[in-house]
C-alpha cells in the first residue's frame, strides 16, 4: 500500500508488534474508502465460505488484493471487521419502512417491517447463518450479538410505547417482555426458513407472524 491509500493513522498499538490504530471510515482517503470496502466485501464472502471460526485475516486479504499489513489499517482484528459487516446488515435489515406513510395505522408498519425483514434476511441467509455459528463459538461475538439485541429490542419497546400511550396496546401488556419474545420468533421463523431451508410462502409467512405481533399486542387501531 501506498501513502495515498493509507487512512490517518493514529498511535501505535501496544504489543509485541507496532501497528497502526485503524482510523475512523469518515476521516479515509477516496483510495483507502475503496480499500476498506473491499476489504468488508472479501470478508464477508470468506465469513460465508469458510464460517467465523475458519475465516482467516489472510485469506480476507488475499481475497481483496491486498497485503496482510495493510488491513491493520482498517481494522483491529477479524472480530472488528465482523462487527462492522453485522452492523451494516442489521442497517438493511431493520430498516424503517420508508413505502408507508407517516401517518400509516399500526398494523401496516407492522405488515411492512415484517416484509422488510424477511426479504432482507432471505437476501442475506448465507451470513446469517455465520452469524448463528459466531454466537455459539465466539464470547466476543455473543457479547456483540447480546448488545445489539438489546439496541433493537429497546428500539421496537420505544415504538411500541408509543403505540401504548395512544391507547392502541393496553396498559397490562408489558412491553419489554413482548418485544423480546415477537422479535425473538420473528428472528427464529426467518432463520428456519431461509437459513435451513424449510419451504414456506413469504406472503402468507408476513401475513401471519403480523397476526400474532398483533394479537399478543392486544393491538387496536381503530379499524376494527
Amino acid at each position: 500500500m501506498t501513502s495515498t491509500d493509507e487512512p490517518t493513522a493514529g498511535k501505535p498499538r501496544r504489543g509485541p508488534v507496532s501497528t497502526p490504530v485503524p482510523a475512523p471510515a469518515a476521516t479515509l482517503t477516496a483510495r483507502g474508502q475503496r480499500t476498506r470496502r473491499a476489504l468488508l466485501d472479501a470478508g464477508r464472502r470468506i465469513f460465508e465460505r469458510d464460517g467465523y471460526h475458519d475465516a482467516r485475516i489472510v485469506d480476507v486479504a488475499t481475497e481483496a488484493g491486498c497485503a496482510v499489513g495493510s488491513f491493520y489499517n482498517y481494522f483491529d482484528s477479524k472480530e472488528e471487521l465482523f462487527k462492522v459487516l453485522l452492523i451494516e446488515l442489521e442497517g438493511e435489515v431493520y430498516r424503517e419502512p420508508a413505502r408507508l406513510p407517516p401517518d400509516a395505522a399500526p398494523i401496516d408498519r407492522l405488515r411492512e417491517t415484517n416484509r422488510l425483514y424477511f426479504e432482507s434476511f432471505r437476501r442475506n441467509s448465507a451470513f446469517w447463518a455465520v452469524v448463528e455459528e459466531a454466537g455459539l463459538q465466539s464470547k466476543e461475538a455473543r457479547q456483540l450479538l447480546n448488545d445489539r439485541h438489546h439496541y433493537y429490542r429497546t428500539r421496537t419497546e420505544r415504538a411500541l410505547a408509543l403505540w401504548q400511550t395512544q391507547g392502541m396496546i393496553p396498559p397490562e401488556v408489558n412491553l419489554r417482555f413482548a418485544s423480546t419474545a415477537l422479535g425473538a420468533m420473528t428472528e427464529r421463523c426467518a432463520y428456519l426458513w431461509f437459513v435451513l431451508g424449510e419451504t414456506v410462502d413469504v406472503d402468507e409467512a408476513v401475513e401471519e407472524i403480523t397476526r400474532l405481533w398483533a394479537d399478543a399486542l392486544k393491538l387496536d387501531d381503530g379499524r376494527a
